[in-house]
């Protein structure tokens, strides 16, 4: 597992908390609003408990997935499009309000071109087709290190569109930016397996490293609230204890 220690340059605006409930959790402001939310990058790890987090919240009434496949997935609220992501038509994005960006591969898994087509390309087609569709809230996931003017490849280019998807002029658009993804993979990968136990037990402190559970209940919870710009690893792991201590509280 390669782990991109490169740290950002840029500040990072912290998240804020405010008053806000928690998915599958109803307020007086919010339970007569019924969200829309359409996702790219469902089937990753992250995306996966994303997707969950949305189709289990009673404020998210249509949740709207694009991919190359049938879904397994079966649920009254799920609106799953098979769509080739180099041309997706913009009827899709209609009648949604907010949109969630999960995509990602690795240059080692897809090669330079490949890389960029994923993580740059697609990502900004998505954006942009929400936008002109009147998507008003966008959310993405981008990763610690990022800035347009590292000299690292990944970095770069996670920089690149971040800078380009908070000058889109989205009503709310934030990025998350976590840093290494401890997360139990579908496939079994031994030595990664190692290496995330490994990083886990000796970053207590969680300055390099976060679970995707965090990741996702932050991007889910901040449908719900004003925050905006970006979210670094500390601020994504703070928001995401402050919705479950909410979540405790209430239960």
């Amino acid at each position: 597992m390669k782990f991109d220690l490169v740290m950002s340059t840029l500040l990072l605006t912290p998240c804020i908390l405010g008053e806000k409930t928690l998915a599958g959790q109803c307020s007086k402001d919010t339970c007569d609003m019924s969200y829309r939310v359409i996702i790219a990058g469902a089937t990753g790890e992250t995306g996966r408990l994303v997707l969950e987090n949305l189709l289990k919240d009673d404020r998210v009434s249509k949740v709207t997935t694009l991919g190359r496949r049938e879904s397994k997935i079966q649920n009254d609220k799920l609106n799953h499009q098979i769509v080739d992501f180099d041309n997706i038509s913009p009827e899709v994005f209609n009648d949604h309000d907010a949109a969630i960006c999960t995509l990602g591969t690795t240059r080692a898994k897809s090669g330079k071109e490949g890389f960029i087509k994923v993580d740059k390309d697609y990502v900004l087609s998505f954006a942009e087709k929400s936008k002109a569709a009147g998507v008003k809230q966008f959310h993405m996931m981008s990763s610690q290190g990022a800035n347009a003017n590292s000299y690292f490849l990944y970095t770069q280019v996670k920089g690149e569109v971040d800078d380009k998807i908070l000058n889109m002029g989205f009503e709310r658009a934030l990025v998350y930016r976590p840093a290494v993804l401890l997360v139990k993979r579908n496939e079994s990968r031994m030595m990664e397996s190692a290496a995330q136990w490994l990083l886990g037990w000796a970053d207590r402190g969680r300055g390099i490293s976060i679970p995707i559970k965090d990741v996702a209940d932050a991007i889910v919870g901040s449908i719900f609230d004003d925050s905006t710009g970006i979210l670094d690893n500390r601020s994504i792991i703070a928001k995401a204890a402050a919705l479950k201590a909410q979540q405790d509280t209430t239960n």
